[in-house]
Formats: structure tokens, C-alpha cells, sequence
């Protein structure tokens, strides 16, 4: 598998990059109104934010470790290379990666700061270095929408809606919860429409990526060339060879509930939107950006400022200082001096005492350091603080 996923077209000198990126470039009509109708739900921002932050970010993460295995340079690295790849295609910072056994053809996002894809084993198995690469794109493209907050709010609706309604003595409050999970279905249809888009821009093909949605859909081991993309678009027309209007109204409701489209219809969007104006002009790099990754999800820091900004940026946007940390000077590798093995975030070796590479990442000079007038200030404002 490591040679197939290093010959992914993401890695081809051909490949455009799309710097800074906003999620808005790419969303399907109706995504964000239809998120919006969920962020207006009183304190539900806020309940989600904490929530995620002090335990659902942090279960996540306890049970991926004990019970995947994480890639990285030393476990499947062609896999966290080829992420790595498609992070730089879309402008999104690098989430975790877990590999689990599964023979279902799946793979999910999970988190809105501390972030993770997982991908079945099947799935990697299964599909070529370019329709993983699509996978791929399609996930990043959750991180970017910032999509994991609002997820946790129907996994809430549904697993713990009973305990909760039972907490909050309001009359009527189990009415809304229909209501409410037929608002979130809906938005994730159309949430799963936009991260197709972005999977296609990370591969800029749009043949894998048609066919790694017709593999997750119905994929038969040695019958790969007899599937027919057009044929499977045809299906979407179903519904006009049904002429009882009581079972149309059945199959709404019926698929109400679904958070997935139907790969049909997947499908015929898709290639819809390869073919139309707007991606070609992302292409051309006429595109809606976000410098600041303000939106998106992913890992954060706080610079010396107090600044919190996104773990991609290199400089801080207020002060000007570099964002990169002390202690990540050096992965896992030789001394450069040497060549002893040393491990991750060594400064000085120890057998020789060279200095390693990167060893003093300080803020450079200018911008990003304190004027004497500025020391003075705070120099004065802390003392008077203690007083």
C-alpha cells in the first residue's frame, strides 16, 4: 500500500495548491443556512464548545489510542504522508490519523479543535491512491467547515435527548426534539454535497473521485470495470417511475432520517460541479479566502500575546512573533553531528553535544519583538497588577 499511496496524483508537480482556502469557496447551496437554522438554537454554541473541549475531544482521543493505530512517520507513513498532502492542497491544519480494522468501506471525522480522521482498513485496501485521496479531501472538508461542533449536537438528540429534556423542567420541551433532528438530518445531507466538492479539489480529477463514491456505494471484488458512473447517475430518476404519491410521501419519511445522500445523487452533483465555472475558477485561484483559518476546526495556540490563533499559521497575526514551539526543534531521527538516534524534541545530544537543527526557534527580529517603550508598559502594568 505504501507505494500506491505514493503515487497519488495529489503529489504531482501539476497539482494547484489553493493557499488559505475559506470553506465558503466550495459549499453547497444551502449547507450553511441550513448550520445556521442549528448555531441559532439558544446556548447551543457555547454547551457544544465546552463540551467538546473537556470530555468528548478528550474520550475520543483515549479510545483511539488504545484501540487504533495512529499513523504517523513510523506507523503507515505513505498513509499520514498522503494526508499530509491533501492538508497542503485544501489549507487545513493536519489532523490525527487512526487506522482500524473494519471489513466496511468507511471513514469519519471526529472533534472541532483536537481533530481526527479514521479510515477502515477496507477502505485503504480497497481503493486506489487517488479515490483515497478524494476520502481524504471529503473529511478535510469537515475540518474546514468547521462541521464536528454541530455533529455533537445530534449525536446528543439522539443517544442522550431523554436524560437531558429530564433536567430542564420546560412544558413541551420533548415536542421540539422531531423538529430539531429533521433540521439536523437535513443539514447533514447537505454538509456531506460540500465535502464531496472539497475531496475533488484535493484530487483535481474528478473520474477517482466519482468512482471511490460508487465503491462505497456497491463495490464487487473482480467486477470493478463493469461499473458505469452514468448508469448509477440514471438511478436518481427513480422516483418519476413511481406514480403513488402515498408511497413517495413513505420514502421522505422514510429516508428523513439519513445522514447520507444517496451515492446517486452524490454522484450527479459531483460531476455536476466538476464541470460548471466555479471550480474551474478555484482552480484558477479565484477563490473566497480565510487567511486566519478563523472558521475551520483544528488544533489551536496561544501565542506570547495572548492571541489564539490556528496551529497553521507561522506568525502571529497581532504581534508578529513565530508561532513554531521551542520544543519541537527535532523529530525522532540522527544527531547531525554524530549520527547518533535520538528521540523527538531533542535539543543537544547527549553523546556528542551538538546543538540540533532548529534548536533555537525565538521570535525573530523585528516585527515580532517588543519595542524597549513596549517592555516599559508591561513592565509597569504588571507591577501595578501586583500591587
Amino acid at each position: 500500500m505504501a507505494k500506491t499511496a505514493n503515487s497519488a496524483k495529489v503529489f504531482s508537480e501539476q497539482q494547484v495548491l489553493l493557499p488559505d482556502i475559506s470553506y465558503k469557496s466550495f459549499t453547497y447551496p444551502g449547507d450553511e443556512e441550513a448550520l445556521n437554522a442549528l448555531k441559532n438554537i439558544p446556548g447551543a454554541a457555547p454547551l457544544l464548545t465546552w463540551l467538546q473541549a473537556n470530555f468528548t475531544e478528550q474520550l475520543v482521543f483515549l479510545t483511539n489510542n488504545e484501540q487504533m493505530i495512529r499513523a504517523g512517520r513510523h506507523n503507515f507513513p505513505s498513509l499520514y504522508k498522503l494526508l499530509e498532502r491533501c492538508c497542503e492542497i485544501v489549507s487545513c491544519p493536519v489532523p490525527e490519523l487512526y487506522i482500524t480494522t473494519s471489513p466496511v468501506l468507511n471513514a469519519y471525522t471526529q472533534g472541532q479543535r483536537r481533530t481526527c480522521i479514521v479510515l477502515h482498513s477496507a477502505l485503504v485496501e480497497q481503493l486506489s491512491a487517488d479515490e483515497l485521496a478524494f476520502v481524504i479531501g471529503h473529511e478535510l472538508g469537515h475540518i474546514k467547515s468547521a462541521h464536528g461542533l454541530y455533529r455533537l449536537l445530534g449525536d446528543i438528540l439522539l443517544d442522550y435527548w431523554n436524560v437531558v429534556a429530564g433536567m430542564i423542567p420546560l412544558p413541551g420541551l420533548n415536542l421540539l426534539q422531531i423538529p430539531l433532528l429533521l433540521a439536523y438530518w437535513e443539514w447533514y445531507r447537505r454538509a456531506e454535497f460540500s465535502c464531496d466538492r472539497a475531496g475533488l479539489l484535493c484530487v483535481q480529477d474528478v473520474e477517482p473521485c466519482l468512482h471511490a463514491l460508487g465503491k462505497l456505494a456497491g463495490k464487487v471484488e473482480g467486477y470493478e470495470d463493469e461499473f458505469h458512473i452514468e448508469a448509477a447517475i440514471q438511478q436518481c430518476e427513480a422516483h418519476k417511475d413511481v406514480s403513488n404519491k402515498l408511497i413517495l410521501l413513505i420514502s421522505i419519511l422514510k429516508n428523513a432520517q439519513n445522514t447520507h445522500p444517496f451515492v446517486p445523487r452524490r454522484l450527479k452533483l459531483l460531476k455536476e460541479w466538476a464541470a460548471g465555472e466555479a471550480y474551474q475558477k478555484i482552480l484558477a485561484g479565484e477563490y473566497e479566502k480565510d487567511l486566519l483559518g478563523a472558521h475551520e476546526g483544528g488544533e489551536r495556540i496561544k501565542c506570547e500575546c495572548g492571541t489564539i490563533v490556528n496551529s497553521k499559521l507561522s506568525y502571529c497575526p497581532e504581534c508578529g512573533r513565530n508561532l513554531q514551539k521551542d520544543d519541537d526543534v527535532s523529530a525522532a531521527g540522527k544527531c547531525s553531528a554524530c549520527g547518533e538516534e535520538l528521540p523527538a524534541g531533542t535539543k543537544f545530544c547527549p553523546k556528542c553535544g551538538a546543538k540540533q537543527e532548529g534548536g533555537d526557534n525565538k521570535p525573530p527580529a523585528g516585527g515580532g519583538n517588543e519595542s524597549e517603550l513596549d517592555k516599559l508598559k508591561n513592565m509597569a502594568g504588571s507591577f501595578f497588577k501586583k500591587s
